[in-house]
């Protein structure tokens, strides 16, 4: 798949989840072609694909943005956001809503199954897919940039690397 129709899908599933769901507009920046692993996340968001389509879907954000997020998709004052497992929770809803979005879109190319998400919330992590190659979308609002990247790869169900 080509990049440029890789990260308009990134761009429509990732408007779709925070307009409808967290009532964000986001502001997106230019795509990234095969990014080097985000170094600056705290917390990562991903969910592997297999069928036609192996890969994975992740977001990238900060500790911070993962409280502002988790409040608002629960409804609450960031304050109020005091557990490790909300945003664990929020954070692998958000992620699952975003998969399931790309799903949709590669669905009418081909076969897409998506697994359960993974939370991971460790400083400085990075991701990546040995023999695959990625498209990221750096998104801005009120919070910063955050990423929302797709990764495929041609041959077979590749192994993220945390």
């Amino acid at each position: 798949m080509a990049p440029l129709e890789l990260a308009e899908i990134i761009r429509n599933a990732t408007h779709s989840v925070f307009s409808t769901m967290l009532g964000t507009e986001l502001s997106p920046l230019e795509a990234i072609d095969d990014p080097t692993p985000f170094k600056q996340s705290e917390v990562i968001g991903f969910i592997g694909m297999a069928g036609d389509f192996a890969g994975y879907v992740s977001i990238h954000v900060s500790r911070q943005q993962a409280t502002d997020f988790t409040a608002r998709l629960i409804g609450v004052d960031v304050g109020e956001v005091t557990s490790e497992d909300e945003i664990r929770d929020a954070v692998g809803e958000i992620t699952n809503m975003l998969a399931g979005n790309v799903k949709t879109a590669l669905s009418a190319l081909g076969l897409v199954e998506i697994a359960l998400p993974t939370v991971v919330t460790t400083p400085k992590a990075d991701l990546r897919v040995r023999g695959a190659r990625g498209v990221a979308v750096p998104f801005e609002d009120y919070t910063g940039v955050f990423h929302v990247e797709v990764v495929l790869s041609d041959s077979g169900s590749p192994s993220p690397l945390v």
